[in-house]
C-alpha cells in the first residue's frame, strides 16, 4: 500500500502530523474517562496510611473530572505539539507578544489551576475520611478548619505560581517590595488577625463544638459553624447571630450542652398582706413541689424569703433539672410554676404587681 502521500503537506504540516494529531484527540476522546480512572486507583494508593477501601468511591466521585480535565489538556498540548504555524501567517516568535504568547499563557494557567483543583479536591477527600473514620485523632470541627486553612493556602501558593510561571514575574521581589505596603495591612488588618488566632483558640481549647447549645452573654443558640473570622450561632428564635471570635474567648460562655443539669432562678412576689406564717408555708410547699418531680431535679435547692421590694414581698426560687434539654426543662418548670400558683391561693396569698397606693388625708 502506498503511503507516500502522508508526506505531502498542507498547511505547513505533512499529512503523518495531521494524523498523528487527530488520532490523538480521537484517543483522548474515546479512552479519557478509563485512563480517568485508572489514574484515579493508582493515585489512591497515596492516601492509603489515611484511608480504607470502602472510601474509594468517594475519592473517585472527587478526582474523576479533574483527572479527565488533566488528561484533556495535556492530550491538547501533546496534539498540537506535532503541528507548526504555516510561515505566511508570520506569527512572531512564543516569548513575543502575540497569538502563540497569549495562546502559551492561557495553557499555562490553565494546567497551575488544574493541579490546583486537584489539591482542593485532595482537602475535601481527607475531610471526609476524618469525619468517617472511627476512632480518629482529629476532630470533625478541627478537621473541617484545618481544610479550609488549607485551601486559603493553596489559592495563595496557586496566585504565586500564576505570576512566577505564566507572566515570569520575580516573586522574591514583589514579596519585598510588599513589606511596607504589608506592614500597613496588617496594622489596618488587627482585628483580623485576632478573630483568625481566636479561632485557632477556640479549636485547641475546644470550649464549644459545632452542633452544641451555649449560651454567651444573653445569647444563646446552638452552634452552626466556626469560621476563620466569625462564629455563627442559630439562636432560639431561630435567628443567626454572627459573633467575631475575638468576642467569644474574650466572653464568659456556658456551654450548656456539656452541663449534666439546668438551672431554673426566678423571683415570685408576694403582695405586702400576705402574712408571715403564710410566707413561710409557702416556701415549705414549694420546696416539696420540687422534689416531687425527682429524680428530673435535684435535691439542691434554694427557696427564700429574700427581699422588701418596693410593692411587694420577694421570694428567690432556684433549683436545677437533671437535663441539658432545653423541652425538658421547660416541662419541668411548668409543672412547678402550676404548682406555685396552687400554693399561693392555698395560703389566701396573692401575686404582686408594679403598683402604688397613695393615702390621702383630710
Amino acid at each position: 500500500m502506498d503511503l507516500s502521500f502522508l508526506n505531502e503537506q498542507f498547511l505547513s504540516n505533512t499529512y503523518w502530523k495531521w494524523a498523528t494529531w487527530g488520532l490523538i484527540l480521537l484517543g483522548t476522546i474515546v479512552f479519557n474517562h478509563l485512563l480517568a480512572r485508572l489514574v484515579s486507583k493508582l493515585t489512591y494508593r497515596v492516601f492509603k496510611n489515611v484511608s480504607r477501601a470502602q472510601y474509594y468511591d468517594e475519592f473517585n466521585r472527587l478526582f474523576h473530572q479533574p483527572f479527565v480535565q488533566l488528561i484533556n489538556i495535556i492530550a491538547l498540548y501533546l496534539a498540537f505539539s506535532q503541528l507548526t504555524f504555516p510561515m505566511e501567517w508570520e506569527l512572531v516568535k512564543v516569548d513575543e507578544f502575540g497569538i502563540r504568547w497569549i495562546i502559551h499563557k492561557f495553557l499555562v494557567v490553565v494546567v497551575i489551576w488544574t493541579i490546583t483543583n486537584l489539591f482542593l479536591k485532595s482537602t475535601l477527600f481527607l475531610e471526609y475520611v476524618y469525619h468517617n473514620l472511627e476512632n480518629s485523632k482529629i476532630s470533625k470541627d478541627l478537621a473541617t478548619f484545618l481544610r479550609e486553612l488549607t485551601r486559603v493556602l493553596i489559592y495563595i501558593i496557586s496566585f504565586f505560581a500564576i505570576l512566577g510561571k505564566a507572566f515570569e514575574i520575580d516573586i522574591t521581589a514583589l514579596i519585598a517590595g510588599l513589606g511596607i505596603g504589608g506592614l500597613a495591612i496588617a496594622l489596618a488588618a488587627q482585628d483580623t488577625l485576632a478573630n483568625l488566632i481566636g479561632s485557632f483558640i477556640i479549636y485547641l481549647d475546644k470550649p464549644f463544638q459545632v452542633g452544641e447549645l451555649i449560651e454567651l452573654g444573653e445569647v444563646k443558640g446552638v452552634v452552626e459553624k466556626i469560621g476563620f473570622r466569625t462564629t455563627r450561632i442559630r439562636t432560639l428564635d431561630r435567628s443567626l447571630l454572627i459573633v467575631p471570635n475575638k468576642k467569644i474567648i474574650d466572653s464568659n460562655l456556658n456551654n450548656i450542652t456539656q452541663s449534666s443539669q439546668r438551672r431554673v432562678r426566678f423571683n415570685l412576689s408576694l403582695t405586702y398582706h400576705s402574712e408571715a406564717k403564710n410566707i413561710l408555708g409557702i416556701i415549705e410547699d414549694v420546696k416539696k413541689a420540687i422534689l416531687e418531680e425527682s429524680p428530673m431535679t435535684a435535691e439542691d435547692m434554694t427557696v427564700r424569703f429574700s427581699d422588701f421590694d418596693a410593692s411587694s414581698l420577694v421570694l428567690i426560687v432556684i433549683y436545677y433539672v437533671n437535663s441539658n434539654e432545653y423541652d425538658e426543662m421547660i416541662a419541668v418548670k411548668e409543672k412547678i410554676n402550676i404548682k406555685i400558683m396552687e400554693i399561693v391561693k392555698r395560703h389566701d396569698c396573692q401575686f404582686a404587681f408594679p403598683s402604688q397606693t397613695v393615702y390621702l388625708s383630710k
